[in-house]
């Protein structure tokens, strides 16, 4: 198998279950050399450090999420409404595995990776998301008063919840507390908002 034979491609896979699992800075190039049964000289052979390896992690993982992301967007054998399905849980699915605190941990740690993350959410929200709408619009899917900008805008917000610590610390403490503590939980709960709505066509039981 390639990523065990290539000894870089070992070094990304480890480095990026650690990453996400413990968050970036509490990860050292030491653990990660451990954990590989390599030695650090043979690790800064491969990445001049631990920042440059982990934006390498990130523009992958991006990369990963985009290739797939358009796969599902070409088909012409997908339905719109599962094509809806199929993207957004793929999403929830790479966001899965990514610790709450692994997007901070970045912004102040390491502001190079942070731009290439801010990169990718750009890309997500303002090509790709808006391709869907397009798609759906053309279909009859989605309603055709629908201001398009906006719906994109209100998607990109909803990234930003989950890329920017900044925005969720401004939410008073007796709400943060009712809002899921995972990167994917809080994505499948924003997007089910953006598609459904919150309005019930009859009152529903309290």
């Amino acid at each position: 198998m390639e990523v065990m034979d290539n000894p870089r491609n070992r070094i990304i896979a480890e480095a990026k279950e650690l990453f996400f699992r413990h968050g970036y800075s509490k990860v050292l190039m030491a653990d990660l050399a451990k954990n590989l049964g390599m030695s650090k000289k043979t690790l800064y052979q491969y990445f001049k450090g631990k920042e440059e390896l982990l934006n390498v992690i990130i523009i992958q993982h991006g990369n990963d999420i985009q290739h797939e992301v358009e796969r599902i967007l070409k088909s012409e054998a997908i339905e719109f409404p599962e094509k809806i399905k199929l993207i957004f849980s793929y999403v929830g699915t790479k966001l899965h595995y990514i610790n709450p605190g692994f997007v901070q941990d970045i912004k102040k740690n390491a502001p190079s990776s942070w731009q290439h993350l801010q990169k990718h959410k750009a890309d997500a929200a303002f090509l790709r998301f808006n391709s869907l709408l397009d798609e759906g619009m053309r279909k009859g899917y989605i309603r055709h008063d629908t201001n398009r900008t906006m719906a994109v805008l209100l998607y990109a917000s909803a990234l930003d919840t989950i890329l920017n610590p900044e925005f969720t610390q401004q939410v008073p403490s007796e709400l943060i507390q009712e809002l899921p503590q995972t990167p994917a939980a809080v994505f499948d709960g924003l997007v089910k908002i953006i598609f459904n709505g919150i309005i019930s066509l009859k009152p529903e039981q309290a």
